[in-house]
Parts: C-alpha cells; structure tokens; sequence
C-alpha cells in the first residue's frame, strides 16, 4: 500500500512523515517505511513540490491513498486538488478546518478531519490486496554496486516481480534479466504489489520508466490518439509546447483536442489518464487530462 502525504508546505509534509521513521532515500520524492503486524505502509512524499511539479507527479504515480493537509487555500494547493481530481484519486484523508471549494471533485469522497493523528490512525488501518494482473512496476533510479553490478529500486504498481525472469523497461524494451530481488535489505523470491524493492539485474544503466513483462499489453508511441478535457481551471491556451506526464515519463510534446503528438514514445494502456502539464505556467500549472483511446 503506497500513502502520498501533500501539502503546499515542505515542512508540515516532513513532520508528518517523520512520525513513520526515516526516510530511506530523498530525491524528488522521499520514501517512509512503516510495519504494521509484518505488512508495510510505504509513505510517499514529494520532497521538492512546489518547486518542482514533477515531484508531486511522482508521487501521485505510486499513490494508492492520499494524505491532504490543508491550512490554507493557495495556488499550489488548487494545483494539488485539480491534479488529485483529474487522475481520480479518490482515497483518502483531508486534514483541514477550512470550508474548501471541493464539491464535484474527487475530495468529497475523502475523509475529514482537523486532527493529523486521525490521519495517521487511518494509514494504519489500510488493508492491502494482491494482484493478478500482468507486472507494472516503476523504476526511479539505478547505480552500479562494485562486486554486485547495476542495481535499481522501484515500486510495485501491479502483478509480481520475480528473481531469475526477464522483463523489458519501457518505453525503450531495454532488456532486464533480474539476478536478486531484496525488500527492506532481505533476499526474497519476489516482490508484490505495494513492495519497494531493490534488484540486481544484467542489463544496461536504467532511467526512470516502467517494468513490464516481454509480452505485455503496452502501446509504445509518440502519437497518442484520443480526448482531452481541459481542467476548467486552467485558463490559458495551449498553442505551445507542454508536457505529458504518465508513470515516470515526462515527455515534451503538443496536445488537441483528439491528439497527444510528442517528441519522444511513451508506453501507455489503452484507457490510461495522462497528465497534460504546462510547466512554466505561474498560475496553474496542470492544464488538464488526455485519456488514451481503448
């Protein structure tokens, strides 16, 4: 079970993480471990969000449940509604004693309260199920270990992810034949949804992107047909380059109303809800959403 805790402000972010441990790495987004009878809660924070958008992108990528803490409504914290409620993120607790403006967004399902110990009442509670589906995990960063070779750490969105079997990194299908799988620094046979694993693997030097099974059910395209609906918060045109934001991948291209064409491939599901984002926007900078065409 991975929790994004959000806020506007960096430090309420790490305080209330810091209830949870440690964290076990600190980049764009910082990981907190908690054990609950033998099952982990992974607490996700983007670390350098509002600076950084993609900070908060990734950490909605990875997030099965949400943490809200509001002590004020400001333009980063409308981006963080408008960005919860395009991706239909509908779990989760808002801490707030304000009367925010969230009716018709997916925030009217979360639940309320002032008190952050009620919050973090509830990430203990969460239950986790398992999945049957084919492997999606998400690969955040890669380095060689002398003795050991290159080794990656990443999350598991979907399915398991298995020592000794082969897999392609998308969108590139770089080959990865995965040697070890390690979880909280022990040696395992697999790691399963909601596990932050690390593998040692033969293969070239990854970059963030997916881990997916040799036959999977990705399309990989720099032309991506199917419809935008623009956040009706965002009030500037998109005659100019933006950025289309979907599990890591963080691509430069254009958007209209039936067409994402960008520079580069993503690998995407058919039905997918992709980010459209306008980075140097100073008001808002999530313009909308693009789903895939099935």
């Amino acid at each position: 079970m991975f929790v994004s805790v959000l806020s506007d402000k960096p430090e309420v972010r790490e305080q209330f993480c810091k209830q949870f441990g440690s964290p076990t790495s600190s980049e764009e987004i910082s990981f907190y471990s908690a054990d609950v009878n033998g099952k982990q809660r992974i607490i996700v924070e983007p670390t350098l969000f509002p600076n950084k958008i993609q900070s908060l992108l990734h950490s909605l990528a990875i997030a099965d449940f949400v943490v809200l803490i509001i002590d004020q409504l400001t333009p980063h914290v409308g981006e963080i509604i408008v960005a919860l409620d395009l991706l239909r993120k509908d779990k989760g607790v808002l801490v707030t004693s304000l009367n925010l403006p969230i009716n018709g967004t997916v925030l009217a399902k979360y639940e309320k309260t002032t008190d952050v110990n009620v919050a973090r009442a509830k990430i203990l509670e969460l239950t986790t199920g398992q999945s049957d589906e084919e492997l999606l995990a998400l690969i955040d960063k890669s380095h060689s270990v002398p003795e050991v070779g290159h080794v990656a750490l990443g999350v598991v969105k979907g399915g398991k992810l298995k020592k000794q079997e082969s897999f392609f990194l998308l969108p590139d299908k770089k080959e990865v034949v995965v040697r070890s799988v390690r979880l909280n620094e022990k040696d395992v046979e697999e790691a399963v949804v909601g596990d932050r694993f690390e593998i040692a693997y033969k293969g070239e030097l990854m970059e963030r992107g997916i881990l997916a099974p040799l036959r999977n059910s990705f399309e990989i395209s720099n032309s991506v047909n199917g419809r935008f609906l623009k956040s009706p918060f965002f009030k500037d045109e998109l005659n100019h380059k933006v950025h289309a934001y979907h599990n890591y991948q963080f691509v430069e291209g254009n958007v209209s109303d039936n067409e994402l064409r960008l520079d580069k491939p993503i690998a995407y599901l058919k039905g997918d809800r992709i980010l459209v984002v306008d980075s140097s926007n100073q008001k808002l900078r999530i313009a909308g959403v693009f789903t895939s065409a099935w």
